[in-house]
């Protein structure tokens, strides 16, 4: 698979994560990312996404991003009773990522929308339980308003690649021509953290990944009566 060259911790977490035995879909999927280069989720964040849907169990998912399905087809099967929305901008990645979901029997729970992300986001309507962002890094910022509001209060917004290889943090060097994405990115965190409607975590999970629970009216409602 085509990681970025992980550190010794990294590398101890994945050997662990290797002795749960992977799925034969999982297997397949993975290889064909690893022959056609195409970047998927690393290992741990992918253990880790399948853990966040498994205990949010959403019935309504958006993705952006699809690449290759591999990330829609972990959650899709975390989450049995869900529904998936993705939206990716490569056709012929669509196409291959169908071919996966029907290998699975799963296409009939997916809603593809081929096209821009930044297009198609704001004209989509209704709302999601869980939201995964992991499609072009310098336009997470832009995306975040529109997200938010397509989150259910309590719903879960899953971000991926915010660390960037260690460079938004500061940790490593900022490579040649990235300084731009970068800034992006420290911009869409402090948005991230500073948004009152979110409750916010950033975690050196993988290349970094932010975990956001809307708040409710409900549990805000709750909150109140505790303390009175």
């Amino acid at each position: 698979m085509p990681f970025k060259t992980p550190g010794i911790t990294s590398e101890y977490i994945r050997r662990l994560l290797q002795m749960r035995p992977a799925e034969p879909w999982e297997e397949r999927i993975l290889r064909f990312a690893d022959e056609h280069m195409i970047a998927v989720l690393l290992p741990e964040t992918a253990a880790f996404l399948r853990q966040t849907v498994l205990l949010q169990r959403p019935q309504r998912i958006l993705e952006i991003g699809t690449a290759i399905g591999y990330s829609g087809m972990l959650m899709l099967k975390a989450a049995p009773q869900s529904q998936l929305y993705s939206v990716e901008l490569d056709e012929e990645r669509i196409s291959t990522a169908k071919h996966f979901f029907a290998d699975e029997k799963l296409l009939s729970r997916v809603v593809f929308y081929c096209g821009d992300a930044s297009v198609v986001v704001p004209n989509l309507s209704g709302a999601f339980d869980f939201i995964l962002l992991d499609g072009p890094k310098a336009q997470y910022v832009e995306y975040l308003p529109f997200l938010s509001r397509l989150l259910q209060p309590n719903g879960i917004l899953f971000c991926d690649n915010v660390l960037y290889d260690g460079m938004v943090s500061g940790e490593k060097e900022i490579k040649n021509h990235k300084g731009g994405l970068v800034g992006k990115l420290d911009l869409f965190l402090h948005k991230l953290m500073a948004d009152n409607t979110l409750l916010s975590s950033i975690l050196p999970v993988g290349d970094g990944v932010s975990l956001s629970i809307k708040r409710g009216a409900k549990h805000d409602s709750e909150e109140k009566t505790a303390c009175n």
